[in-house]
C-alpha cells in the first residue's frame, strides 16, 4: 500500500487533544473558566462551523479517491479531525470460510459464522501486517460481531472484553477498550466493509451520528468506484423452491407414461378397388365415363383405337368362310372321288384353325372396349389427358371403387417413424372437417420405406375406421393423421428429436 498524504496529519492519541488545523473550541472549558453565556454560545457556534467545514472537506477529498486502497487509507486517517479515536481499522468482507468455533465461544449461542474479514487499512500505518497479533485480534473481534448478527443491522458500541477472547494478551493489555463498529453499506446494498474505531473513553451519541454520516459517504464512494450491485433476480431469491420444483418436474417426466405419437399426411382411399388396366397395347380413343361417375357392372369405361383389331377380325372371318366353302366342296366330291375323300380331312382341319383365328380376333376386338367388373365410382384424372395417349399392356387407366368402403393411407416419414403394431390407434384430422377428428386403427404398415414424388422416404401405413358403422368419408380427401405408438416416458417424448439429432451428429 502507498501512504497517502493524509497519513502525515496528526492523529488523536490517548492523552493528546490537538489537530492539524488548530484546537477545537471546547464549550465546557469556556464555562469552567467563568465565561459569559454569550461567549459560550459563540464557542459552540465556532465548534459547529469548524466541524461542518471539516466534514465538507473530507467528503470532497474522498471523491478524488480513484482506487479502493486510496479510499480505505482516507477513511482510516482523515476522519480523526471529527471523531476523537485513538485507532481506526478498515475491514473488507470476503466469502465465508470454514465454520470453526473458537474455544471461548459459548456452546449455547447460535452457530459460529466464520466469515472472512480482512483488515486493509490502519490509521497512521502505510501498510497492514496481517501476521501481527493485534491485527489478528481485531479481525477475530469483527468476525465474532458478524456471527452475532449485530454487524449487518447497524452500528454497535461495546467495551472490552466483550466479543473478544478474554484470555488473549491483546484483550488484557489493550489501552483503548471502548470500540465502535460502523458497517459500510450504501442505500440498501450488501455490507462490503466495516470501520472499527477504538478509544479509551466511552462513545457518545454525537459520535454515533457523525460516524454514521461518514460511513454513508465512504460507502457511496466505494459504490462509485466499483459500481452498485444489482439486486438479485427473483429466481435467485427462490433457488431452493425452484430446485424442488425442478426435481418434481423431472420425476414427473421420468415416471409419467405417454404414448409416442407422430403426425403424417393422410388420404382417404378405397378398399380393394378394381383397377382398370389396358388388356392390350394400343391407343386410348376416349374415356366413356366422367370422373367420379357411378358405374354399373359390365358398363363400358374405356374405348381403345380398334382399327387394326377390327381388320384382323374381318380377315379371320373371311378365311373361315373360305375354309367352310372348301370343306363343303370336298364333302360333295368325296362320294365319287377317293382323292377328294382324302383331302376332306385336311380341309376340315383348316376350317378348325380358321374358326380359332376368328375367335381370337373377336376376343381381341372385344378387348378394345374395357368394361367394369364391379360397380362403384370411377376414379381418374382429366379425360382430356387420356385421349390419344398410347398405353402398354397392364398400364392402369382408372380405378372403380365402392364409396361406402374406404380406408386411410398414411405416409409416415422415416425421421418421424414410431414402432407400430396392428390395431394401433389413429386419429385423422381431415382438411374438410378439422374440428371433427375420425378414429381409426392401423390395419398394416409397410416394412420398407419408399421415396415419394418429393423425394421424401416414407412408410405407407393403412388404417380403417374404428367403427365400421360410421359414415364413410369422401374418397380423395386429405388431411393429417396422428399415429399413436408404444407408451414411453414423458422425458423421452420431449427429448426424442434432440436425442436423435445428437446421435446422428456425434455417432454415439
Amino acid at each position: 500500500m502507498v501512504q497517502t498524504a493524509s497519513a502525515t496529519r496528526p492523529q488523536f492519541r490517548p492523552g493528546l487533544a490537538r489537530i492539524a488545523d488548530g484546537p477545537v473550541p471546547d464549550p465546557a472549558a469556556h464555562a469552567a473558566s467563568g465565561a459569559t453565556p454569550h461567549a459560550a454560545a459563540a464557542a459552540d457556534s465556532a465548534a459547529a462551523a469548524f466541524a461542518s467545514a471539516q466534514l465538507i472537506r473530507i467528503e470532497g477529498d474522498l471523491r478524488r479517491c480513484a482506487t479502493r486502497d486510496a479510499l480505505w487509507h482516507h477513511l482510516a486517517n482523515e476522519p480523526v479531525v471529527l471523531l476523537p479515536f485513538g485507532q481506526a481499522v478498515v475491514f473488507e468482507a470476503h466469502r465465508a470460510g470454514s465454520a470453526v468455533r473458537p474455544r471461548w465461544w459459548p456452546a449455547s449461542r447460535r452457530p459460529f459464522d466464520d466469515r472472512s474479514w480482512k483488515a486493509v487499512a490502519i490509521s497512521a500505518l502505510t501498510r497492514v501486517n496481517r501476521d501481527a497479533p493485534m491485527v489478528r485480534w481485531y479481525e477475530n473481534i469483527v468476525r465474532t460481531l458478524w456471527s452475532l448478527g449485530e454487524a449487518e443491522r447497524g452500528m454497535q458500541a461495546f467495551e472490552l472484553p466483550a466479543l473478544a477472547d478474554p484470555e488473549d494478551p491483546c484483550t488484557t493489555d489493550a489501552a483503548l477498550r471502548h470500540l465502535l463498529w460502523v458497517p459500510l453499506s450504501d442505500a440498501g446494498q450488501p455490507v462490503k466493509g466495516g470501520w472499527l474505531l477504538a478509544r479509551s473513553a466511552p462513545w457518545e451519541d454525537a459520535h454515533h451520528k457523525l460516524a454514521a454520516r461518514l460511513a454513508a459517504a465512504y460507502a457511496h464512494g466505494l459504490s462509485a468506484i466499483e459500481g452498485r450491485a444489482k439486486p438479485p433476480p427473483a429466481w435467485r431469491r427462490h433457488q431452493s423452491k425452484l430446485a424442488l420444483a425442478a426435481v418434481a418436474v423431472a420425476a414427473a417426466l421420468v415416471f409419467v407414461r405417454v404414448p409416442l405419437t407422430t403426425l403424417a399426411p393422410v388420404e382417404v382411399t378405397p378398399q380393394d378397388p378394381f383397377v382398370v388396366a389396358a388388356p392390350v397395347a394400343g391407343v386410348v380413343e376416349r374415356i366413356l365415363v366422367a370422373p367420379g361417375a357411378q358405374v354399373r357392372v359390365d358398363e363400358a369405361l374405356v374405348q381403345l383405337v380398334d382399327t387394326s383389331l377390327r381388320s384382323d377380325f374381318e380377315v379371320a372371318d373371311q378365311k373361315l368362310e373360305v375354309a367352310r366353302a372348301k370343306t363343303l366342296r370336298l364333302q360333295q366330291a368325296s362320294v365319287e372321288d377317293a382323292t377328294a375323300k382324302r383331302e376332306l380331312a385336311i380341309a376340315q382341319t383348316e376350317q378348325s384353325v380358321a374358326v380359332a383365328e376368328r375367335e381370337y380376333a373377336r376376343a381381341m376386338l372385344d378387348k378394345s372396349v374395357i368394361r367394369a367388373r364391379q360397380g362403384g365410382v370411377a376414379l381418374y384424372g382429366d379425360p382430356r389427358d387420356w385421349a390419344g395417349r398410347p398405353v402398354a399392356v397392364g398400364e392402369a387407366i382408372m380405378r372403380v371403387a365402392d364409396p361406402a368402403h374406404v380406408e386411410f393411407q398414411i405416409k409416415v416419414p422415416v425421421a418421424d417413424a414410431v414402432n407400430l403394431h396392428e390395431g394401433a390407434r389413429v386419429k385423422v384430422f381431415l382438411d374438410a372437417s378439422p374440428l371433427e377428428p375420425v378414429e381409426a386403427n392401423v390395419l398394416r404398415a409397410a416394412y420398407k420405406a419408399e421415396a415419394d414424388a418429393a423425394g421424401v422416404a416414407s412408410y405407407t401405413v393403412t388404417a380403417r375406421l374404428a367403427n365400421p358403422d360410421a359414415p364413410a368419408e369422401r374418397l380423395g380427401l386429405r388431411g393429417t393423421a396422428r399415429v399413436y405408438g408404444e407408451p414411453v416416458s414423458l422425458l423421452y417424448y420431449l427429448l426424442r428429436r434432440p436425442i436423435t439429432a445428437v446421435r446422428q451428429w456425434t455417432g454415439i
